[in-house]
């Protein structure tokens, strides 16, 4: 398991945040469909543990 999957687990994200990997870079994918608070606050979390790596999408 990555650490970006036990990232997702840590923070009770997995339900509504998917993770890849393409060229080098992190992308997490926030569904929009999820309470735009949430959704907030996982982007928030995830670009403050992963910085510039990450590339952080709500779709």
């Amino acid at each position: 398991m990555s650490n970006e999957h036990k990232f997702l687990i840590t923070y009770g994200l997995q339900n509504f945040v998917t993770h890849a990997q393409t060229e080098g870079k992190c992308i997490f994918t926030i569904r929009r469909q999820e309470n735009p608070i949430m959704t907030r606050h996982a982007h928030n979390l995830i670009t403050e543990s992963f910085g510039d790596r990450v590339d952080v999408r709500v779709s």
